[in-house]
């Protein structure tokens, strides 16, 4: 009983205590976080003149709990719809922050002298803003409904979700106490598993046994089932060596999904509550003043690179994701403070003993003045962005004003941003897995092999690491190759989707560059900066270089018709195909111009860009001339009406592209190229006039095979172009020019009855 009488004389000590400093903090109006804090300080050991808690490992004990029902709630509050409904702005602006912030907290703590882990845990801690803060002080402003807010809401929903990710991180270098790339990404790869659990029981398990025992779920039972799943996923966690935080977001995160989550986020409200407020107690009790007053240099420090840190990082990173500078500055203004999740980070990096005992009061303390500071800077953005812009150059802010807009958002809302992001996610995730198991596979299975017969380390660590970055190189051109319909489509729409599309190639190039920095690593130790440069100069060669282009392509055409045979075997069925050739799918379509009026000297660049936009012109009339497979040479004059063919999304690029060089007439809606070709004869008696599509079947022994369609010369020798390539079931529209012939390929070439003639005289065609 005397131990049951201590835990209720601590918990009666705190709450009372609480009660008064948060009323006191309520009344002018500053966030009750801070009365927590104040709460913690009075009732510990670091203060003598109140009464002082007794058990503090009881204290302790709840105040874990208190992290674990903050981050179910936190669950609760974040589903994959709310992600998905973010935005890309919110994605660029805070992977600009917290990569930034992580680099300068780490670099401030090693500047101070401080010892690597240290550092580390402090990079983690400034990287992080503080949603209740935040959201506060919008609140009590009546700001909420402002751009900036809504994107500062957004992007912290996405550093929440990377702090989960960075625990998981900052756990396994505090075991290890190095950083380990091996070891990171077996963890990361175990987080996704624990990921793909959690969605599988969020979709198909937990709302549908919520729906059965629908009847028996009143307040009380639903809370119980709530609060043992919460649970659950705790113990679930630690059994796989991850934080309890982890498993109570994990659990708040599959009932979120569900019907009933806002009345269960209503029913754990109170409990939040009381645990949460006494985590944040526990942590005024670690305020030490001996420790701050002897830290103030440093607190000071922090707090000054945290504010200029995050209202410097965050805002250009709004502006990299293309928004407005009225947004930026609100943003930026914002998100100057620490809060809650520096917090957990520090009480983590605590628990696991590999961080020192000066640390935890200093972020405290610089959360503290941030908190307080927060409302002041957020009062002051419209002066901050009248004197911003009065300071910037004028030609600074015409080219801020021409790449970003004020509707950016409704922008991101565009669908052609989905249809080019649902090809850059899959694309890029898959294309780092491969990278990731390459890395793997060397490290963990070729190396060892070559040891096991003997062969001398370094030797065995060059030949791995080199053969290893070899075969990557497909594979990062695969990644990192920029020409996409919709990319360039995007591009040409709206200068405001520039910086957001240069943002996104950005990150493949960096994850290409991280993973052979890591494979050379393993070969030999050499300074930073010259793996850096080693790694950018391979990187680019593997981007611009037509041979790995041309494996790259091979590599994919292959995955591609491996992984559709059975729906591409199906669709030829479908269609009646038995033997002999067919018409590529009507994906081609041709369009018609009348040039009007020329703008610029030497319009042929703009107009002649099949490389840049994917189009081709196949034919100019002038005054009455068909001018067939015409070449920039032909040139472009006024009067011209130019025929050119490609795919949806090219031709839409091709028009906004030509709109600064000429004034034109569209004669006619699209049409596919087969139509095109059957309506000639009704534009021209003249058959020398008309464009032909050819079936070439491409033999061992035919002069095409096993050359790419650039060294096929089939334009130079026989004045027609590859439209496309039919392979088995699978067909390449408009393929690359590094793109290889292959033996059983019908290759399919536009040209006029001169290339018909050619082919047959030359054996081409039988």
């Amino acid at each position: 009983m005397g131990h049951l009488d201590i835990l209720i004389r601590d918990l009666a000590l705190i709450l009372a205590v609480a009660s008064a400093t948060t009323i006191i903090f309520k009344k002018i109006k500053q966030p009750l976080v801070l009365g927590y804090i104040l709460a913690g300080f009075l009732t510990s050991a670091n203060f003598s003149i109140f009464p002082t808690i007794m058990d503090v490992e009881n204290i302790n004990l709840w105040a874990e709990l208190g992290v674990i029902f903050i981050m179910f709630a936190l669950g609760l509050e974040f589903s994959f719809h709310k992600i998905a409904n973010i935005g890309g702005s919110a994605i660029v602006t805070a992977a600009t922050v917290i990569t930034s912030m992580v680099f300068i907290g780490y670099g401030a703590g090693s500047a101070m002298g401080w010892d690597r882990m240290d550092s580390i845990f402090l990079g983690g801690m400034l990287s992080m803003s503080s949603t209740m803060i935040i959201l506060k002080a919008y609140e009590e402003l009546k700001l909420k409904t402002k751009k900036y807010a809504q994107l500062v809401l957004g992007t912290l929903i996405i550093e929440d979700v990377v702090a989960i990710f960075m625990m998981i991180v900052l756990s396994t270098i505090s075991v290890s106490k190095d950083v380990s790339g091996i070891e990171l990404f077996s963890e990361i790869g175990m987080m996704m598993l624990y990921l793909i659990l959690w969605l599988l029981l969020g979709i198909y398990l937990i709302p549908t046994a919520l729906k059965k025992a629908d009847k028996y779920l009143n307040d009380e039972t639903l809370l119980i089932v709530s609060l043992g799943l919460c649970l659950a996923m705790v113990v679930i966690a630690n059994y796989m060596g991850f934080s309890s935080a982890l498993g109570a977001f994990l659990a708040g995160s599959i009932l979120a999904g569900t019907v009933k989550a806002e009345r269960i986020e209503d029913l754990v409200k109170p409990i939040k509550d009381l645990f949460g407020a006494i985590f944040f107690v526990s942590v005024g009790m670690l305020v030490n003043p001996e420790l701050i007053i002897k830290y103030a240099g440093p607190i000071l420090i922090l707090t000054l690179v945290t504010i200029i840190g995050q209202m410097v990082f965050s805002s250009i990173g709004v502006l990299l994701s293309g928004q407005s500078l009225r947004t930026a500055v609100g943003a930026g203004m914002s998100m100057v403070q620490i809060g809650e999740f520096s917090f957990i980070i520090a009480s983590l990096g605590n628990s696991l003993g590999v961080t020192s005992h000066f640390l935890y009061p200093i972020v405290v303390s610089v959360s503290v003045i941030t908190t307080f500071t927060t409302p002041m800077f957020i009062k002051k953005i419209d002066t901050a962005y009248l004197k911003i812009s009065r300071i910037l150059p004028k030609r600074t802010l015409k080219t801020i004003k021409q790449y970003t807009s004020e509707k950016q958002n409704e922008n991101e809302k565009d669908p052609d941003w989905k249809e080019f992001l649902s090809k850059y996610l899959p694309r890029t995730a898959i294309t780092t897995a491969i990278l990731f198991c390459m890395y793997i596979v060397e490290t963990q299975v070729l190396l060892p092999a070559l040891w096991s017969y003997g062969m001398e380390s370094t030797v065995a660590r060059w030949i791995t690491g080199g053969l290893t970055v070899i075969l990557m190189t497909p594979v990062i051109n695969l990644m990192s190759y920029k020409r996409n319909t919709i990319y360039t489509k995007l591009w040409l729409k709206s200068k405001t989707n520039r910086l957001p599309l240069l943002v996104f190639r950005s990150v493949r190039v960096l994850v290409c560059v991280f993973f052979v920095m890591l494979t050379i690593s393993s070969i030999t130790e050499i300074p930073i900066w010259i793996l850096w440069i080693i790694a950018l100069i391979i990187v680019f060669f593997s981007i611009k270089s037509d041979f790995m282009a041309s494996n790259s392509i091979k590599i994919e055409t292959r995955f591609i018709a491996n992984f559709n045979e059975r729906i591409l075997e199906k669709k030829k069925k479908e269609r009646g195909i038995t033997e002999e050739y067919r018409w590529l799918d009507e994906t081609l379509l041709v369009e018609e111009y009348e040039i009007n009026e020329i703008l610029i000297e030497k319009p042929e660049r703009s107009f002649f860009a099949r490389r840049k936009l994917g189009v081709q012109i196949i034919k100019i009339i002038r005054k009455g001339k068909h001018i067939n497979i015409p070449d920039i040479g032909t040139g472009i004059e006024e009067g011209d009406i130019i025929v050119v063919m490609g795919k949806r999304h090219n031709l839409d690029s091709y028009e906004m592209a030509i709109q600064t060089t000429a004034v034109t007439n569209k004669r006619k809606a699209k049409f596919t190229l087969r139509d095109y070709t059957y309506r000639q004869v009704f534009t021209s008696t003249d058959r020398e006039n008309h464009l032909l599509c050819m079936a070439v079947n491409v033999t061992n022994q035919c002069e095409f095979c096993n050359k790419t369609i650039q060294m096929s010369n089939v334009k130079e020798k026989y004045n027609g172009f590859v439209i496309g390539i039919d392979r088995d079931a699978l067909s390449l529209i408009s393929p690359n020019k590094n793109t290889q012939i292959q033996e059983g390929d019908v290759l399919w070439v536009l040209g006029a009855q001169r290339t018909l003639d050619k082919f047959f005289r030359k054996g081409v065609l039988n």
